[in-house]
Protein backbone atom coordinates (compact mmCIF):
# COMPACT_ATOMS: atom_id res chain seq x y z
CA UNK A 1 0.00 0.00 0.00
CA UNK A 2 1.27 3.59 -0.92
CA UNK A 3 2.98 5.60 1.90
CA UNK A 4 4.01 9.21 1.25
CA UNK A 5 6.15 8.78 4.60
CA UNK A 6 9.73 8.15 3.34
CA UNK A 7 11.01 7.49 7.09
CA UNK A 8 7.99 4.79 7.19
CA UNK A 9 9.49 2.20 5.07
CA UNK A 10 12.60 2.49 7.58
CA UNK A 11 13.66 -0.78 8.82
CA UNK A 12 14.80 0.97 12.12
CA UNK A 13 11.77 2.52 13.07
CA UNK A 14 9.82 2.63 16.09
CA UNK A 15 11.92 1.13 19.18
CA UNK A 16 9.85 -1.15 21.37
CA UNK A 17 10.37 1.40 24.27
CA UNK A 18 8.39 -0.23 27.18
CA UNK A 19 7.01 2.31 29.52
CA UNK A 20 8.78 2.64 32.85
CA UNK A 21 6.60 3.85 36.06
CA UNK A 22 9.57 5.30 37.80
CA UNK A 23 10.40 7.27 34.99
CA UNK A 24 7.13 8.67 34.99
CA UNK A 25 6.89 9.04 38.68
CA UNK A 26 10.12 10.61 38.66
CA UNK A 27 9.25 12.83 35.64
CA UNK A 28 6.00 14.07 37.49
CA UNK A 29 7.35 14.82 41.05
CA UNK A 30 4.47 16.10 43.18
CA UNK A 31 1.88 16.20 40.15
CA UNK A 32 -1.63 15.21 41.03
CA UNK A 33 -1.19 12.56 38.15
CA UNK A 34 1.78 10.69 39.88
CA UNK A 35 0.09 9.19 42.89
CA UNK A 36 -2.46 6.88 41.20
CA UNK A 37 -0.76 4.91 37.66
CA UNK A 38 -1.94 2.05 37.07
CA UNK A 39 -0.10 0.10 34.24
CA UNK A 40 -0.70 -3.11 32.41
CA UNK A 41 0.94 -4.19 29.62
CA UNK A 42 -2.76 -4.85 27.93
CA UNK A 43 -6.08 -4.72 28.52
CA UNK A 44 -8.90 -4.06 26.36
CA UNK A 45 -9.80 0.08 26.77
CA UNK A 46 -7.87 2.06 29.35
CA UNK A 47 -11.39 4.17 29.23
CA UNK A 48 -13.44 1.09 30.41
CA UNK A 49 -10.98 0.81 33.28
CA UNK A 50 -10.55 4.25 34.48
CA UNK A 51 -14.52 4.23 34.13
CA UNK A 52 -14.77 1.19 36.45
CA UNK A 53 -12.45 2.41 38.84
CA UNK A 54 -14.09 5.94 39.09
CA UNK A 55 -17.34 3.39 40.24
CA UNK A 56 -14.83 2.24 42.82
CA UNK A 57 -14.13 5.02 44.24
CA UNK A 58 -10.63 5.84 42.42
CA UNK A 59 -9.27 9.80 43.82
CA UNK A 60 -8.94 12.23 41.17
CA UNK A 61 -5.62 11.85 39.47
CA UNK A 62 -5.83 8.39 39.02
CA UNK A 63 -4.28 7.56 35.60
CA UNK A 64 -4.36 4.32 33.63
CA UNK A 65 -1.51 3.52 30.83
CA UNK A 66 -1.04 0.33 28.81
CA UNK A 67 1.10 -0.60 26.10
CA UNK A 68 -1.78 -2.26 23.74
CA UNK A 69 -5.49 -1.64 24.07
CA UNK A 70 -7.27 -4.90 22.42
CA UNK A 71 -10.96 -2.94 22.42
CA UNK A 72 -9.78 -0.06 21.88
CA UNK A 73 -12.57 2.76 20.73
CA UNK A 74 -12.83 6.40 19.54
CA UNK A 75 -15.91 8.38 19.53
CA UNK A 76 -19.22 6.80 18.17
CA UNK A 77 -17.83 3.43 19.08
CA UNK A 78 -14.87 3.63 16.30
CA UNK A 79 -12.01 0.70 16.92
CA UNK A 80 -8.26 2.39 18.05
CA UNK A 81 -5.51 -0.03 16.08
CA UNK A 82 -2.13 0.94 18.23
CA UNK A 83 0.70 -1.93 17.73
CA UNK A 84 2.29 -2.46 21.00
CA UNK A 85 4.34 -0.44 22.69
CA UNK A 86 5.05 1.66 19.40
CA UNK A 87 1.98 4.66 20.48
CA UNK A 88 0.89 5.99 24.07
CA UNK A 89 -2.79 4.97 25.08
CA UNK A 90 -3.78 6.57 28.91
CA UNK A 91 -6.85 7.48 30.37
CA UNK A 92 -7.23 9.96 33.29
CA UNK A 93 -10.22 10.46 35.86
CA UNK A 94 -11.41 13.16 37.17
CA UNK A 95 -13.83 14.69 39.60
CA UNK A 96 -14.39 18.66 38.60
CA UNK A 97 -16.58 20.46 40.59
CA UNK A 98 -18.48 21.21 36.79
CA UNK A 99 -21.75 21.38 35.48
CA UNK A 100 -22.11 18.97 32.78
CA UNK A 101 -22.19 21.65 29.70
CA UNK A 102 -18.36 22.84 31.09
CA UNK A 103 -16.83 19.28 30.93
CA UNK A 104 -15.63 19.40 27.34
CA UNK A 105 -12.93 22.32 28.20
CA UNK A 106 -11.45 19.58 29.64
CA UNK A 107 -11.54 17.92 26.62
CA UNK A 108 -10.01 21.33 24.69
CA UNK A 109 -7.28 21.52 27.60
CA UNK A 110 -5.95 18.00 27.27
CA UNK A 111 -5.86 18.50 23.27
CA UNK A 112 -3.67 21.68 23.78
CA UNK A 113 -1.70 20.14 26.37
CA UNK A 114 -0.89 17.58 24.60
CA UNK A 115 0.19 19.75 20.93
CA UNK A 116 2.41 21.65 23.47
CA UNK A 117 4.24 18.99 24.66
CA UNK A 118 4.33 17.22 21.10
CA UNK A 119 5.94 20.33 19.71
CA UNK A 120 8.27 20.71 22.97
CA UNK A 121 9.45 17.78 22.85
CA UNK A 122 9.51 16.31 19.16
CA UNK A 123 9.70 20.19 17.24
CA UNK A 124 6.61 19.05 15.31
CA UNK A 125 3.37 21.44 14.92
CA UNK A 126 0.12 20.09 15.04
CA UNK A 127 -3.74 21.51 15.28
CA UNK A 128 -6.99 20.55 16.93
CA UNK A 129 -9.26 19.60 14.98
CA UNK A 130 -12.98 20.02 16.74
CA UNK A 131 -14.23 18.59 18.53
CA UNK A 132 -11.36 16.10 19.37
CA UNK A 133 -8.52 14.93 16.95
CA UNK A 134 -5.29 16.00 16.29
CA UNK A 135 -3.68 16.61 13.30
CA UNK A 136 -0.38 17.42 11.37
CA UNK A 137 -1.81 18.90 8.11
CA UNK A 138 -4.16 16.62 6.82
CA UNK A 139 -3.38 13.59 8.83
CA UNK A 140 -4.95 12.79 11.24
CA UNK A 141 -2.37 12.20 14.96
CA UNK A 142 -4.16 11.13 17.74
CA UNK A 143 -7.65 11.49 19.36
CA UNK A 144 -9.81 12.27 22.65
CA UNK A 145 -12.24 9.82 23.98
CA UNK A 146 -14.30 12.29 27.11
CA UNK A 147 -16.71 9.89 28.82
CA UNK A 148 -18.75 11.56 31.45
CA UNK A 149 -20.99 10.28 34.50
CA UNK A 150 -23.26 12.31 37.06
CA UNK A 151 -27.04 13.81 37.92
CA UNK A 152 -28.72 16.90 39.01
CA UNK A 153 -26.89 18.93 36.97
CA UNK A 154 -23.28 17.71 38.94
CA UNK A 155 -20.73 16.12 37.33
CA UNK A 156 -19.60 12.92 39.60
CA UNK A 157 -16.93 11.97 37.32
CA UNK A 158 -14.74 12.66 33.69
CA UNK A 159 -12.39 10.30 31.84
CA UNK A 160 -10.20 11.86 29.41
CA UNK A 161 -9.02 9.09 27.00
CA UNK A 162 -6.00 9.60 24.53
CA UNK A 163 -4.43 7.84 21.72
CA UNK A 164 -1.57 9.18 20.35
CA UNK A 165 0.67 7.76 17.59
CA UNK A 166 4.01 7.97 18.40
CA UNK A 167 6.69 5.38 17.24
CA UNK A 168 4.59 3.93 14.67
CA UNK A 169 4.27 3.81 10.98
CA UNK A 170 0.58 3.49 10.12
CA UNK A 171 -0.48 2.49 6.40
CA UNK A 172 -2.66 5.06 4.39
CA UNK A 173 -5.80 4.19 6.08
CA UNK A 174 -8.70 6.85 5.13
CA UNK A 175 -10.65 8.15 8.13
CA UNK A 176 -14.35 9.73 8.64
CA UNK A 177 -13.22 12.77 7.04
CA UNK A 178 -11.22 10.89 4.26
CA UNK A 179 -7.94 11.79 6.19
CA UNK A 180 -4.92 9.51 6.73
CA UNK A 181 -3.37 8.75 9.78
CA UNK A 182 -0.15 10.03 11.23
CA UNK A 183 2.53 9.22 13.60
CA UNK A 184 5.56 11.18 15.17
CA UNK A 185 7.74 8.93 13.86
CA UNK A 186 6.15 9.46 10.33
CA UNK A 187 6.52 12.95 10.09
CA UNK A 188 9.76 13.32 11.76
CA UNK A 189 11.63 10.03 10.67
CA UNK A 190 12.96 10.05 14.74
CA UNK A 191 11.69 7.98 17.51
CA UNK A 192 10.63 9.70 20.80
CA UNK A 193 10.43 8.59 24.38
CA UNK A 194 7.02 7.83 24.81
CA UNK A 195 7.80 7.96 28.88
CA UNK A 196 8.61 11.74 28.20
CA UNK A 197 6.03 12.60 26.24
CA UNK A 198 3.61 11.06 28.48
CA UNK A 199 5.35 13.25 32.07
CA UNK A 200 5.76 16.54 29.74
CA UNK A 201 1.37 16.10 28.27
CA UNK A 202 0.45 15.26 31.81
CA UNK A 203 2.41 18.09 33.24
CA UNK A 204 1.04 20.55 30.50
CA UNK A 205 -2.40 19.37 31.45
CA UNK A 206 -2.49 19.80 35.55
CA UNK A 207 -1.19 23.36 34.43
CA UNK A 208 -3.98 24.06 32.13
CA UNK A 209 -6.63 22.03 34.45
CA UNK A 210 -5.70 24.64 37.12
CA UNK A 211 -5.95 27.51 35.01
CA UNK A 212 -9.77 26.42 34.71
CA UNK A 213 -10.57 26.27 38.03
CA UNK A 214 -8.57 29.83 38.57
CA UNK A 215 -10.24 31.80 36.39
CA UNK A 216 -7.28 31.98 33.87
CA UNK A 217 -9.28 29.95 31.20
CA UNK A 218 -9.68 33.23 28.53
CA UNK A 219 -5.73 32.79 27.76
CA UNK A 220 -6.60 28.72 27.20
CA UNK A 221 -9.71 29.34 25.09
CA UNK A 222 -7.19 32.09 23.08
CA UNK A 223 -5.10 29.17 22.65
CA UNK A 224 -7.41 26.25 21.04
CA UNK A 225 -8.68 29.06 19.03
CA UNK A 226 -5.27 29.61 17.66
CA UNK A 227 -4.87 26.06 17.07
CA UNK A 228 -8.03 25.05 15.69
CA UNK A 229 -7.74 23.22 12.01
CA UNK A 230 -11.29 24.32 11.22
CA UNK A 231 -11.55 28.06 12.25
CA UNK A 232 -12.50 30.00 9.29
CA UNK A 233 -13.62 27.18 7.21
CA UNK A 234 -16.85 25.54 5.65
CA UNK A 235 -17.44 22.30 7.93
CA UNK A 236 -19.96 20.07 7.49
CA UNK A 237 -21.81 18.99 11.19
CA UNK A 238 -23.86 15.04 11.01
CA UNK A 239 -25.82 14.81 14.26
CA UNK A 240 -28.26 12.04 14.67
CA UNK A 241 -30.38 13.01 11.89
CA UNK A 242 -29.41 16.63 11.58
CA UNK A 243 -27.00 17.95 9.28
CA UNK A 244 -25.65 21.50 9.08
CA UNK A 245 -23.02 23.09 6.52
CA UNK A 246 -21.53 26.29 7.47
CA UNK A 247 -18.54 28.45 8.33
CA UNK A 248 -16.59 27.51 11.22
CA UNK A 249 -16.30 30.83 13.30
CA UNK A 250 -14.71 29.90 17.01
CA UNK A 251 -14.97 27.84 19.75
CA UNK A 252 -16.31 29.31 23.03
CA UNK A 253 -15.16 28.76 26.06
CA UNK A 254 -17.03 25.74 26.63
CA UNK A 255 -15.23 23.97 24.25
CA UNK A 256 -18.54 24.20 21.89
CA UNK A 257 -18.41 25.13 18.28
CA UNK A 258 -19.96 28.47 17.15
CA UNK A 259 -20.76 27.77 13.01
CA UNK A 260 -22.44 30.72 10.86
CA UNK A 261 -24.75 28.56 7.67
CA UNK A 262 -25.54 30.28 4.65
CA UNK A 263 -28.26 32.52 6.30
CA UNK A 264 -26.43 33.82 8.75
CA UNK A 265 -27.62 32.02 11.52
CA UNK A 266 -25.02 30.98 14.37
CA UNK A 267 -25.66 27.68 15.37
CA UNK A 268 -23.74 26.28 18.65
CA UNK A 269 -22.73 22.99 18.16
CA UNK A 270 -22.14 20.97 21.38
CA UNK A 271 -19.59 17.79 21.54
CA UNK A 272 -22.20 15.03 21.57
CA UNK A 273 -23.00 12.60 18.99
CA UNK A 274 -21.27 14.81 16.26
CA UNK A 275 -18.96 14.11 13.13
CA UNK A 276 -17.26 17.30 11.47
CA UNK A 277 -15.87 17.24 8.16
CA UNK A 278 -14.17 19.63 5.95
CA UNK A 279 -16.66 20.83 3.64
CA UNK A 280 -16.60 20.01 -0.19
CA UNK A 281 -18.96 20.01 -3.17
CA UNK A 282 -19.35 16.94 -3.31
CA UNK A 283 -19.79 16.62 0.36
Amino acid sequence: MANDHPGCNDPAKGKEEELNLDLIKSGLSSSLFSVNIVYLTALGSTNDLAKDLALRGAPEGTVVVTEEQTAGKGRRGRSWLAPSKTNLLFSILLRPALSPNRTFSLTMALALAALEAIEGETGLSCMIKWPNDLYVGRRKLGGILTEVSGKDNQVDWVVLGLGLNVNWCPEDEKGVSGFSATSIFAETQETFSRNELLVQILKQFESHHERLFSGGGDELYRKWNEHSLVLGKEVVIEAEQKRTTGKAIRIDENGALILEDGTGIMHVITHGDVSLRLFSPSS
